[in-house]
């Protein structure tokens, strides 16, 4: 997406296509809803796959023209199938390793062999990668401007506002008690809300600054998670509703300004890399914000004896911290002027 408009309206390009996905989601959950207030929640997973097939066709139709073709004046090189399979297999035996820690604890033996396992191949590829060995990634990936900053971001802002998707329902069906459709509504309007938020935050990271905007998108969640966490166990519809609304927006800023931040100084041979890096920090983050978040949920109501509700003001201001940092790693400060002025401009050095 970002290449016909060209580096200037990067964040523009990542905007607009972060809020098709918003827009994607907003209708999967309000539809979500209805369809498990009609037909039972076994509607939802089956109304998946015509809509399956129906991407599967726009996809092949979409790869045959000609914006889908390679980078001008690439070598082609050999798949590094080795490389990849060793990349894969250490992701993979880390993302379940932590979940079986949510199960078995955090000390049992099956997870810790696994993330071992997973530190031992990770190793093994990094010196493969460095020495010119597995070429899946590039050389030198973690020196790409923007890179670590935006990585650790997005890694972060995905632990800390993954809460609202898998413990939010629990709270307004069964604290609130509310029907399938309200949630659904609620979803619906936090994924609205990110594709508003996106779409803005796209357009103002070409003007003002990625960095800038990444820290703004990653406050307004925090304030979002902090008055989501402050509710209690008899909340006021209209405070959720504004949190999930500033929830939404913020995190749908984020996106947009810490992809552009992360893509705006690649080159364009390694711009898929890149934003696969993004992706899998955030699908790490996605795994690891159910085992601690649930891990810490458990160990309140049953060493603690808190209830839900208590349990959940806690870990949703938890959340809000860890989103405050999420914003903090992105500000970086100007190594050549005395008073250590912070910069938060667009330049992604």
């Amino acid at each position: 997406m970002p290449e016909p408009l060209g580096h200037s309206r990067r964040g523009s390009a990542l905007g607009f296509t972060l809020a098709a996905m918003g827009a994607g989601t907003f209708t999967g959950t309000l539809g979500g809803g209805l369809l498990g207030e009609e037909f039972g929640w076994p509607a939802i997973f089956w109304m998946r796959i015509p809509i399956g097939i129906v991407l599967l066709i726009a996809t092949i139709i979409g790869l045959n023209q000609s914006y889908a073709g390679a980078v001008h004046d690439r070598v082609k090189k050999r798949f590094d199938l080795l490389g990849s399979a060793i990349l894969f297999t250490s992701l993979f035996t880390f993302v379940l390793g932590l979940s079986f820690a949510r199960v078995d604890g955090w000390l049992s033996p099956l997870p810790i062999t696994l993330v071992i396992t997973s530190g031992v191949l990770g190793l093994i590829f990094a010196k493969g990668n460095k020495t010119g060995n597995f070429t899946i990634l590039p050389i030198g990936l973690m020196k790409f401007p923007g890179f670590k900053s935006g990585a650790g971001s997005n890694f972060l802002i995905t632990v800390a506002s993954f809460v609202m998707w898998f413990l939010f329902p629990f709270y307004v069906t069964d604290v609130m008690g509310r029907s399938v459709l309200t949630l659904g509504a609620l979803l619906a309007l936090m994924a609205i809300m990110n594709l508003i938020g996106a779409g803005v935050a796209g357009y103002l990271a070409d003007r003002i600054g990625d960095r800038l905007i990444t820290f703004i998108g990653a406050m307004l969640t925090a304030i979002g998670l902090a008055v989501a966490g402050t509710q209690g166990s008899n909340p006021e519809m209209l405070s959720v509703i504004l949190a999930t609304i500033v929830i939404g927006v913020g995190f749908g800023a984020h996106q947009a300004a810490v992809y552009a931040l992360t893509l705006r100084g690649t080159a364009p041979e390694h711009a898929g890399s890149t934003a696969a890096g993004l992706t899998v920090s955030q699908t790490i983050g996605t795994v690891v914000s159910i085992a601690l978040m649930t891990s810490l949920l458990n160990w309140q109501q049953s060493i603690n004896e808190r209830s839900f509700a208590e349990a959940y003001q806690n870990l949703y201001l938890i959340a809000g911290g860890i989103a405050v940092l999420a914003g903090a790693i992105v500000i970086k400060k100007q190594s050549n002027i005395v008073n250590g002025t912070i910069n938060i401009n667009s330049n992604p050095e």
